[in-house]
């Protein structure tokens, strides 16, 4: 059996066929809102499209399969073919059939790196583009920011953002005001599990440089600090369900996860400085 692993930069497992080889550096990802509230640590939901199909634009609707009526949802995406190792942000208002009420978010997104692009607006220019100014909900067509102008009614709403470097330090902030009939703001993450946001504050999203020697060790994370890691395998010509080990370095047992080919395997851990002696660091095996 030949398995190709393609695995997240946001975490690392071993396949029992073809275990990844990490070179560089690696990255993790973290969200939080002001002061350090919400903080947590991102694995990306992955896919084997790029963003616009992840997206999955038609009928004046995405349907990525997360959407929410009345709610607003913020993923980190990557598309594991893509060998640039760019990361994507998906942002999705709402749910298509849904009577929502005129629920509206008025958004602005800065700290947007150079190479950034929108890889599909929902619906039109008019109601996200590139903006120069700093309120939210204002579209210029031209700037370094993003302006959201969404009112959901009957259908959703949102943007896909494509190329965000997983080699370079950037801080994206995003600001929504929301009104009408809009509920609740989340965060994704990959393995399924969401992070209520508070509706009245700001959202940090940035990468963590974790430089990757050839030990493998990772000056992070810190000692009883919980975290969970994703991967995604693909076997080449089968369906068979593949074994990921998870090695993490502190004294504890390895998380053995079994998933089918092309599904994402996640597992989460709360590393620990005195089970065994080792230090919490060591990730990557």
């Amino acid at each position: 059996m030949r398995a190709v692993l393609l695995a997240s930069l946001v975490g690392s497992a071993l396949s029992t066929c073809t275990p990844p080889t990490i070179t560089g550096e690696q990255r993790l990802f973290v969200v939080e809102q002001e002061n350090g509230k919400n903080r947590r640590t991102v694995p990306a939901i992955e896919g084997k499209v790029p963003a616009a199909q992840f997206y999955d634009y038609y009928d004046s609707c995405s349907h990525t399969g997360y959407e929410v009526a009345h709610g607003s949802v913020m993923m980190l995406y990557r598309n594991v073919l893509d060998t640039s190792n760019n990361f994507d942000v998906v942002i999705t208002h709402g749910k298509t059939t849904h009577i929502q009420g005129g629920a509206h978010v008025d958004a602005l997104l800065t700290g947007i790196p150079t190479g950034v692009t929108i890889a599909q607006r929902d619906d039109s220019s008019a109601e996200v583009d590139w903006t120069t100014s700093t309120v939210p909900g204002v579209i210029t067509g031209t700037g370094p920011n993003i302006g959201g102008y969404w009112t959901m009614s009957e259908h959703s709403d949102g943007v896909a953002l494509e190329g965000f470097p997983a080699t370079e330090d950037w801080t994206l902030k995003v600001e929504a005001q929301f009104s009408g009939d809009a509920h609740t703001w989340t965060f994704l993450f990959g393995d399924g599990t969401t992070l209520a946001l508070d509706m009245s504050e700001p959202v940090y999203l940035k990468p963590v440089v974790v430089p990757v020697g050839g030990s493998g060790i990772l000056p992070y994370p810190q000692t009883d600090e919980t975290q969970t890691y994703c991967s995604l395998a693909d076997e080449a010509g089968g369906t068979t369900p593949l074994e990921y080990t998870f090695s993490w370095g502190d004294g504890t047992a390895d998380t053995v996860v079994t998933q089918d080919a092309g599904k994402t395997a996640c597992a989460t851990h709360t590393f620990c400085q005195a089970c065994g002696g080792a230090q919490p660091r060591q990730v990557v095996v």
